[in-house]
């Protein structure tokens, strides 16, 4: 006699990693201005990011883009150019640490024309997570077989045959998410930043996988 079983492997996990987003925006009327100016934005952030101990090689650029900005006009009910506008998206990963993103955070309020950014709490690619969530996962399929097979008079040996089981790719978020907006700091002073470390908690992650078990029942 043959089982096919669904075993599910859930954990809750505290993150260990935090992912800033960032978007940078310039503009301008002329083109080579934007450009020009658009990169020294970013290059001046930059070096507050090298100031507070991280390195060129951990900001990823996610895209680049310079383009004219238009806008609708009421009267000719047309739209209008209105200059040009440079955006570019990055991607800043770390380990997790309240004490260096309250002082990221606080940096960023202090300069001109800063980013906007949004801040994800994860968890890191972790094997020892993965071989728990996969152990979980059989014995909930072993103890369902083993189950199906008492139930039907079965009480003998049972035998896994065969697993099969989806790829470990499933994105562990924390469900918090803080989105800081350009400019939104300017009273953001130290008491703020302290403040952060100690009320914004983010939420445990929840991991879970599938795995599918064919068990032989004698």
């Amino acid at each position: 006699m043959d089982i096919i079983v669904q075993g599910t492997g859930e954990i809750t996990v505290k993150p260990n990693k935090i992912t800033l987003l960032f978007d940078f925006r310039t503009k301008d009327k002329i083109y080579k201005n934007v450009l020009k100016n658009g990169v020294e934005n970013v290059e001046t952030y930059l070096n507050l990011l090298i100031k507070l101990g991280f390195s060129k090689e951990q900001v990823k650029t996610r895209s680049f883009k310079v383009s004219e900005d238009r806008i609708y006009n009421e009267k000719t009910r047309k739209y209008i150019s209105d200059g040009f506008l440079y955006t570019q998206n990055a991607r800043l990963e770390f380990d997790y640490d309240m004490d260096k993103l309250s002082e990221l955070m606080e940096k960023t309020s202090k300069i001109s024309n800063p980013p906007s950014y949004k801040i994800d709490f994860s968890v890191k690619d972790d094997k020892k997570l993965e071989e728990e969530l996969l152990a979980n996962a059989y014995k909930e399929a072993e103890f369902q077989a083993k189950a199906i097979a008492k139930a039907c008079g079965k009480t003998k040996t049972i035998t896994c045959k065969k697993v099969s089981f989806e790829p470990f790719d499933e994105k562990l978020n924390s469900e918090t998410r803080y989105e800081g907006m350009a400019k939104m700091a300017a009273s953001f002073d130290r008491s703020v930043s302290e403040s952060v470390q100690h009320i914004f908690i983010p939420e445990d992650i929840k991991a879970k996988t599938t795995i599918y078990c064919l068990f032989e029942v004698c």
